[in-house]
């Protein structure tokens, strides 16, 4: 490519980029065939805001829908440069092919004249083109230079339906570059008020709880009389005659609640049972007033969390496309199942399976990777033993190869866990381009955790899940062998790490990134290593396992994982679909 053609390529890719638009490979080329193309791009750019159906993927059908008389005549010209072109070269290729035929021993022909065609198109091939939305650096490489790794190709024998349609995708929340903290006391405060406005909001979209009150205005009240309040929990326990005490606060003021353990509190009592400090609970009851200078209290007659709606209605996507969710590979783990990681990409690859099963391949679109693709180093005092790669780059390195299996018109996103080289603390930013490059260089876009991510219209919420072992010690009945029962539980708070101060770190930022004020489609979690999947009110839930074998410190856990277990979900309709790499392909 002459180096003209490289700065002026590089000069539109970077106006495209700034503007926030996406483009694809055969656009792009479209666009530098242009007269003056950076100029044109910069006008394409002011009209497409006007298209009502844009949303930032620039097609060869977007182009032709602008009004613009001067856009219409360049992609005019250039379509039928184009076409000429083809029957130009066609008509070359036949003619070269006939002299070849002349001139070689009957006996050679086939070889010679698929060798001497294949030859003519290698020359003709672009440099290769890497992109990175949204808004990331676009790296250009030739094909002798750069990366070792190149994502793979699928084969002509299967014909995947997912090659046929264009990405479209956004991340809709990403904590990555926006976490700043002091670790002052200042910090610590910002985040609970935060944390209790945004679920305060969330709360007040429930129509019965409309009328509730602060608990300063309460607390005045000389009379006992009815009332509902909305709070944090401070503190919950078992009084001696069975009865739950609660301590309610918000930013007025705290408050005593009673539930009576009896007959016509059940549900109430059920509820409390699995209630956990920093939570946010509505209640209603009967308010009395303290005696002499003592607080009143509350008795309860009716508790619940936020919650998802029964009624919630979930997005589907118009394409029959699908997607995979995987966590906790740990390469570089002596653990790590290497042959159902290959098994994994023969399936994707359609070369393993029943029909059925690579029908079904073929529709998958996009893969979230969500946290610990790499056992990282340091993690644990005893990991240098359990460690097969030593080395955080060679780690990384490795991991590079093996996604580069993954055939190149699958999407793959890459969330941070707590064995990546990030900090503990949750939320977490993206893992640092440093130990990344390679993988962004393939193509695997890196987001922080937890991150929200929209694919064909569904939105999934990608949360690593540390705060799941927490819970799973709290609150009776669950357990860290079946993870869905936890998902629901953190659906119900509409928060990803409820209560503050036990083993889950938790950043003093001053946005509260953990509440989950938009409700997912499918809610993806791991750090569990067993895979699990449910619904709950339309929500899809995803534990997706893992690709490691069980460790010293997974069995002192109690966990017993379930490696090489593909969760796979259709986009069309949020169907759920469980393969097991080990038996069922």
């Amino acid at each position: 490519m002459k180096e003209d053609n490289l700065i002026e390529r590089e000069a539109v890719l970077k106006e495209l980029i700034n503007s926030g638009i996406n483009i694809t490979p055969s656009t792009l080329e479209l666009l530098l065939n242009f007269d003056e193309p950076l100029d044109k791009v910069k006008l394409i750019i002011k009209n497409v805001s006007f298209l009502p159906n844009f949303n930032s993927h620039l097609t060869e059908e977007i182009l032709q829908q602008i009004s613009k008389e001067e856009i219409h005549k360049s992609l005019k010209n250039v379509l039928l440069k184009k076409t000429e072109s083809k029957s130009i070269q066609r008509k070359g290729l036949e003619e070269n092919a006939k002299n070849i035929l002349s001139t070689v021993k009957p006996e050679h022909t086939k070889i010679e004249n698929t060798v001497q065609i294949k030859d003519q198109f290698e020359s003709n091939k672009n440099d290769i083109i890497h992109y990175d939305y949204p808004k990331q650096s676009v790296k250009i490489k030739n094909k002798l230079k750069g990366s070792p790794f190149e994502r793979s190709k699928s084969s002509l024998r299967f014909r995947p339906i997912a090659k046929d349609f264009q990405f479209s995708f956004e991340i809709l929340k990403d904590p990555t570059g926006k976490l700043y903290t002091s670790g002052e006391y200042e910090d610590f405060y910002n985040l609970t008020v935060d944390k209790f406005n945004k679920l305060r909001n969330l709360m007040r979209k429930r129509p019965e709880v409309l009328s509730a009150n602060n608990i300063n205005n309460i607390l005045r009240l000389t009379n006992k009389v009815e009332v509902s309040v909305i709070g944090l929990v401070n503190e919950i326990r078992m009084t001696k005659k069975g009865n739950y005490f609660l301590t309610l606060e918000d930013l007025t003021n705290n408050i005593n609640v009673i539930i009576r353990k009896d007959s016509e509190n059940q549900e109430n009592v059920k509820l409390a049972d699995r209630i956990i400090n920093d939570q946010m609970v509505y209640v209603e009851g009967t308010y009395n007033p303290g005696q002499q200078g003592k607080n009143g209290i509350i008795y309860c007659n009716y508790i619940s969390k936020i919650d998802i709606p029964r009624d919630y209605e979930p997005n589907y996507s118009s394409d029959p496309l699908s997607i995979v969710l995987i966590s906790d590979t740990h390469i570089g783990s002596k653990e790590f199942e290497e042959k159902l990681w290959n098994r994994f990409i023969g399936f994707l690859k359609g070369k393993i399976g029943n029909k059925p099963q690579r029908d079904r391949a073929g529709r998958i679109k996009y893969i979230i990777i969500n946290g610990d693709l790499v056992d990282g180093i340091g993690i644990y005092p005893t990991q240098k033993s359990d460690l097969l790669i030593t080395d955080i780059y060679d780690q990384y390195e490795k991991a590079t190869e093996l996604l580069s299996g993954v055939p190149d018109y699958i999407k793959i996103f890459y969330s941070s866990g707590n064995h990546e080289p990030v900090r503990k603390a949750i939320p977490r930013p993206a893992v640092p381009k440093k130990y990344s490059k390679e993988l962004i260089d393939i193509g695997v876009l890196c987001v922080g955790n937890p991150a929200l991510l929209q694919t064909h219209n569904v939105n999934t919420l990608v949360f690593h899940g540390d705060s799941m072992l927490d819970l799973n010690m709290l609150i009776p009945g669950l357990d860290n062998n079946n993870p869905v029962n936890t998902m629901i539980e953190l659906l119900k708070c509409r928060h990803l790490a409820p209560i503050y101060g036990k083993k889950t770190q938790i950043a003093p930022t001053n946005k509260d990134w953990l509440v989950i004020d938009k409700i997912p489609d499918i809610f993806h979690t791991g750090h569990i290593h067993i895979n699990g999947m449910d619904y709950y009110n339309n929500v899809a839930l995803v534990n997706s396992g893992c690709f490691q074998s069980q460790t010293d410190f997974m069995n002192s856990l109690g966990i017993h994982p379930t490696p090489g277990i593909l969760s796979i979900i259709d986009l069309d309709s949020i169907r759920l679909t469980q393969l097991d790499l080990k038996n069922n392909i």
